[in-house]
């Protein structure tokens, strides 16, 4: 048997174990991953970049011939016709698609409820939220499933889930992704993420997934230089800005005592630590969803004229809130979004990351979730950097002291200046091993 094959068979043999309790998965294309095994074992040529790797998919991006429910039991029409541009860019560089994970409907929520295809439980404790949207994704990973999985973030959606379930999970550059296949929540903030166990995996796959294409208007044209470029120089002049304020209120004093051992080191490896503030971050998530609600609302707004009660009721009081915001509103919103980017783009003058815990609790009990509540508290760390644009990453950094569930260190960077981020947050990985 060859390697590919016996990896994706014992993974496939996990999603049987594990995914009846933790409803990572929606369909597992089993079948189809296995011939692709076959024919990488069976390859004589050179390899691919991700020869072999396993990958899941949020099903929110389309493979061809299989439904695209976006979490929804009434949204697939029939199958998707073609793969997305990030489904395409993975086979292409080897990988093999094993299934669509499970999400929040629409991606629009930040606990792993899903009331068609189950609650996504975390991977370490049942009990616990999977995080959303991007919930099966960061389970698949946590749980073995495969070895890494695609999400996609808006506000948070794929670095939170990251972080409760102890992976690593990418939200890049906006536009340095295509989203072209991939159903939207807000095109202005959308972003596929990749997520692993590791740093250098995610790089990998980053990697595969660069193409920009002029016809695209999901990808930029920005000043891309290579995620992987710095991956293994050490951070001995990295510039690390602790921010204060907005950043230091209202964080869990577990969650506050591990990032500040993080941060310790950091500074440990050579890394020049000092206080920073980041201008109007505590209003970054406001008006970001001043825009962000309006989008979402467009994007579904033939289901809320004639099927709103096909759509989960806390989704729908998402996208009605959407139908509120006045267009006004919403120009003045992106007014001040240019404005807070200059002025975080000055902040990133004088560091080269900011560091921050992902969420600044510790990981919210299921039942004990208010899910009006939820994504304002979960999320607001997360959203001020989704309203930058730039690059975020989550990483594992230790387990909360009461709880022992893990912990997320989000590192953000300049808009695309991914590489940096990576190289600081491969840094600090190779201490934890």
């Amino acid at each position: 048997m060859g390697a590919v094959r016996e990896q994706v068979e014992r993974q496939l043999r996990r999603v049987g174990e594990r995914d009846p309790q933790l409803h990572a998965m929606v369909v597992t294309l089993e079948r189809q991953a296995l011939r692709d095994a076959d024919r990488l074992d069976a390859g004589s040529g050179p390899r691919e970049a991700l020869h072999g790797l396993t990958v899941t998919l949020k099903d929110n991006i389309d493979v061809a011939g299989v439904p695209t429910t976006a979490g929804s039991g009434h949204h697939a029409r029939g199958v998707a016709p073609a793969d997305a541009a990030v489904t395409r860019l993975l086979r292409q560089a080897g990988a093999v698609v094993m299934g669509k994970n499970n999400m929040a409907e629409f991606a629009m929520g930040v606990t792993g409820r899903n009331r068609t295809f189950g609650d996504c439980r975390n991977a370490w404790d049942r009990d616990r939220i999977a995080g959303g949207s991007s919930s099966g994704s960061a389970v698949a990973v946590a749980a073995g499933m495969s070895t890494a999985a695609l999400g996609t973030d808006t506000g948070g959606s794929g670095r939170i889930p990251a972080a409760v379930n102890g992976i690593v999970g990418m939200r890049p550059t906006v536009g340095r992704v295509s989203n072209r296949g991939v159903l939207p929540v807000s095109p202005s903030f959308d972003t596929v993420t990749p997520m692993a166990r590791d740093v250098h995996t995610v790089a990998a796959v980053l990697a595969a997934l660069e193409h920009w294409a002029p016809d695209d208007p999901t990808s930029g044209a920005g000043g891309r230089i290579a995620v992987g470029s710095c991956l293994e120089r050490e951070p001995e002049r990295l510039r690390v800005g602790l921010p204060r304020e907005f950043f230091d209120e209202g964080v869990d004093p577990g969650v506050q005592s591990v990032i500040r051992s993080a941060v310790d080191t950091l500074r440990g490896l050579g890394a020049q630590v000092r206080d920073v503030d980041v201008p109007d971050a505590g209003r970054a998530q406001e008006r970001m969803l001043d825009i962000m609600y309006p989008e979402a609302a467009a994007v579904h707004a033939d289901r809320l004229r004639y099927e709103p009660d096909t759509i989960d009721p806390d989704v729908l009081r998402r996208l009605r809130l959407g139908q509120g915001v006045t267009a006004e509103r919403t120009r003045q919103a992106r007014a001040w979004q240019l404005g807070f980017q200059r002025r975080v783009d000055a902040v990133f003058d004088d560091v080269d990351v900011v560091v921050t815990p992902t969420i600044p609790l510790d990981v919210p009990l299921h039942d004990a979730v208010d899910l009006a509540a939820s994504t304002r508290e979960i999320a607001r760390f997360t959203y001020a950097w989704s309203m930058y644009g730039g690059p975020s990453i989550s990483i594992p950094c230790g387990f909360h002291p009461r709880s022992g569930m893990p912990v997320g260190l989000q590192l953000s960077g300049a808009r695309w200046d991914d590489h940096v981020v990576l190289m600081a947050a491969a840094a600090y990985e190779r201490t934890m091993r």
